[in-house]
């Protein structure tokens, strides 16, 4: 009986053992496991705040381009200019935007920036992107880089009248001379000037004076010369078969005589008035700043254009090209029709290239930077 009572103990011991054994081993793996959920929720935290930020570099990168878009980057021509209206528009206020409750990426714009280039190449906004989820926040830093060209507008404007440079650096005898010299190239009239011979042939000169300037005499068969006036400009007989000749002029032009133009250009600031008649041919061009008056006929070949930015008044009017006018039109019309324009229609036709450089942006060139 003994035995049997013994042998019934150690089973219940041994029992026990395994029972606490295995509890043992169930309360380890349950730890495990419990460990193992709890460092899963933080690594999708850690995921989930990353994948925030990563939308808000994504947001501001669209934020950055549209602020360039609604600045017309091109009527911007100063850099500096460019950069600070880009730093102001992108510091108005913190970018916040809620995904849920406890989800959100925000952009500080304490820590953001928009410098140029040490050689102004390129713009470069600098910014950081915070995403944070149930208090996991994680920060990215983030660079934006803006390739920058600049080049000439493709905007219009009427002509400013100083296409032609004023000559530099001429011997004495080209400066203030009292006739055209055959041997000056280019002669500068400081002030007025008044020459009273004909001057036929002038070819290959530059001509320009900071004053009025009047040519007595006939001044036929001239080719490829620059006569400039800031004043006015009075021609006492004929311009005949002027070819690759341009006419600048700030006031008044009036001829005593007749006007034909092949391949040239005039650029009359105010009226203009002809004792005679007006050709314009073979892909010429005039602009007239005030009023025209021709006392016989005025034609304009195909491929030439006039634009009156006044009145024009002639004795017979042949239209083959465009003829451009703000203002009204007396003659009696043999063919063709003048355009009457308003005054954006008229800087359109008849405007020049802007001057101005202006910036542009190499959209397909941007790139992005992210620092994890």
């Amino acid at each position: 009986m003994n035995d049997l009572k013994n042998d019934k103990g150690y089973a219940l011991v041994t029992v026990l053992l395994m029972m606490v054994v295995f509890m043992v081993i169930s309360l380890s793996f349950m730890g495990q496991s419990f460990s193992s959920v709890k460092q899963n929720k933080e690594v999708e935290k850690d995921y989930q705040s990353v994948a925030l930020a990563e939308m808000g570099v994504e947001y501001y990168e669209e934020t950055v381009k549209n602020v360039l878009n609604s600045l017309e980057i091109s009527g911007i021509n100063d850099r500096a200019d460019l950069e600070n209206k880009v730093i102001g528009s992108l510091k108005n206020r913190d970018v916040i935007e809620e995904i849920s409750t406890e989800a959100f990426f925000r952009i500080p714009m304490d820590k953001t920036t928009a410098n140029l280039s040490s050689d102004k190449s390129e713009l470069v906004v600098e910014f950081e992107s915070l995403g944070s989820s149930e208090s996991k926040e994680t920060t990215l830093h983030t660079t934006m880089t803006i390739p920058l060209k600049t080049g000439p507008t493709s905007s219009k404007e009427l002509p400013d009248f100083n296409q032609i440079l004023k000559p530099e650096n001429l011997p004495p005898k080209c400066k203030n001379p009292p006739i055209i010299y055959d041997s000056c190239d280019e002669i500068l009239v400081v002030g007025s000037g008044t020459f009273h011979q004909n001057h036929n042939n002038l070819d290959d000169k530059v001509i320009y004076t900071t004053g009025a300037l009047t040519l007595d005499g006939n001044v036929n068969n001239m080719t490829n010369t620059y006569i400039h006036s800031d004043g006015s400009m009075s021609l006492g007989k004929n311009m005949n078969n002027a070819s690759e000749v341009t006419l600048e002029v700030k006031g008044a032009m009036s001829f005593g005589g007749h006007l034909r133009l092949d391949s040239s250009k005039v650029y009359v600031g105010g009226s203009m008035s002809l004792n005679g008649h007006m050709d314009i041919e073979d892909n010429s061009y005039t602009y007239v700043g005030g009023d025209v008056s021709i006392s016989k006929h005025l034609t304009i070949s195909t491929n030439s254009k006039m634009c009156v930015a006044g009145n024009l008044e002639a004795g017979r009017i042949q239209v083959e090209g465009k003829l451009f006018v703000k203002g009204s039109v007396r003659g009696d019309i043999k063919s063709g029709q003048p355009i009457y324009v308003n005054h954006t229609d008229f800087v359109k036709n008849c405007g020049v290239r802007s001057s101005a450089q202006t910036l542009s942006i190499m959209w397909d060139d941007i790139s992005t930077e992210v620092d994890y």
